[in-house]
């Protein structure tokens, strides 16, 4: 396990330390502002260097809505210290604790991005760091606040670009302007998953001014019975209402029911919730939440939420498994309300889910990836080579140990 998770962090790492040929700087894109109101866009650059880098053949080109032509650009002046930040932003900024902060002052409007047009910063004319992929119109980082990966001591400028080369934070978190004061810095904190914290506690599970949608707060539950690898039955208690929990944000594959037919890797999700998350359940401490403002129940009258169990999430582990098909791309204002130390849930699952892919497991196996695991529950022969169930009793074990 170990040594897998070390060339997982190799293989992540690359995407950090792959450099430009430019030799004249080290400055990086550190953080990136997406904001509500584009006025209040930003962007930060960081200096690892031992020696002050002055901006004066540093520019910052913009492609919008998936141009592979450059929209803006934006040719900067002045210089930032060794270790030191510099922030720009446009004379339109409303935030009066960020305009202090502010360094280069955009002059002709807004800062010219929304979430997903693609930032470069060349130097000498030449690419030398980029956030966002050019001739694509993706959102990657709309009502975000994106923070490279990695001890910043250590970032190095990258002329490519991977969504896990930053890491999504919760939308305007300026107080993390010009400092290292955030908490969720490394690839191994953030494959350690989110924890439940206690302000969710004081929260109303439902919602007091709609009855129909969450409030975001929490309740302590009995476990009834177990449907499968996404889908439990808890009992009625400190305002949750009682039936069944449809787990929000992943999809396991179906196992044998009245309105389905069970796939490939179905009967091992199924067994990774029963014997592994629930088993002992009358030992553990099992939460659900609801998602703010999001609706309690799905249209079959299931409850929609959130699984911790002693304070660890079930869909966390559930994705790092590779049990789950993709979640969500784009975070919707729900995701940002749910976080760990200002980090949403959400960025936590994504990069649980590409874990499990860089190593082929289970849904991320065969046979998209032919040197991937092959589901123990499946007979990928069966049927005149369309496959059919093995068995509902497949033999399996966990990759990743559990966290209790």
């Amino acid at each position: 396990m170990l040594k897998k998770l070390s060339i997982f962090i190799l293989v992540f790492a690359a995407f950090i330390l792959v450099s430009c040929d430019s030799a004249t700087s080290d400055v990086v894109i550190s953080k990136v502002y997406t904001t509500a109101y584009q006025s209040d866009n930003l962007l930060e650059l960081y200096n690892p260097s031992e020696e002050v880098v002055k901006l004066s053949n540093h520019e910052l080109y913009f492609y919008s809505n998936g141009s592979e032509e450059v929209s803006v650009k934006i040719k900067l002046t002045g210089e930032i210290a060794a270790k030191g930040y510099f922030v720009i932003g446009s004379n339109q900024q409303t935030i009066s604790s960020v305009k202090p902060l502010i360094d280069f002052t955009y002059e002709d409007g807004p800062l010219p991005f929304n979430g997903n047009d693609a930032i470069e910063l060349r130097v000498s004319g030449k690419a030398h760091d980029l956030v966002g992929t050019i001739g694509m119109d993706l959102d990657f980082s709309r009502n975000q606040t994106m923070i490279r990966l990695g001890n910043p001591a250590e970032f190095k400028p990258d002329a490519s670009y991977t969504a896990y080369k930053f890491i999504s934070y919760k939308p305007e978190a300026f107080n993390y302007l010009k400092n290292e004061l955030y908490q969720i810095k490394t690839l191994e904190q953030l494959l350690e998953g989110p924890r439940l914290e206690e302000r969710y506690h004081d929260l109303d599970y439902v919602d007091p001014t709609n009855p129909t949608v969450g409030g975001g707060g929490t309740a302590l539950v009995t476990l009834q019975s177990i449907a499968d690898g996404d889908t439990a039955t808890f009992r009625a208690g400190n305002g949750y209402p009682g039936g069944s929990m449809r787990y929000f944000y992943i999809d396991t594959p179906e196992v044998n029911g009245a309105y389905v037919i069970a796939a490939p890797w179905g009967y091992v999700a199924s067994k990774f919730n029963k014997e592994y998350l629930l088993n002992d359940a009358t030992s553990k401490e099992i939460i659900v939440q609801s998602i703010p403002g999001y609706a309690l129940q799905e249209g079959n009258g299931r409850n929609l939420g959130l699984v911790w169990i002693n304070g660890h999430l079930s869909q966390f582990l559930i994705v790092k498994e590779g049990l789950s098909d993709d979640v969500p791309l784009t975070f919707s204002n729900y995701d940002t309300l749910l976080t760990y130390k200002d980090v949403p849930y959400l960025t936590f699952l994504k990069f649980a889910e590409e874990y499990a892919r860089s190593q082929g497991w289970a849904m991320h196996g065969y046979p998209g990836n032919p040197d991937g695991e092959k589901s123990p529950d499946w007979n990928y022969q069966a049927n005149n080579g369309t496959g059919g169930l093995a068995t509902t009793n497949p033999t399996w074990e966990p990759h990743n140990p559990l966290p209790w």
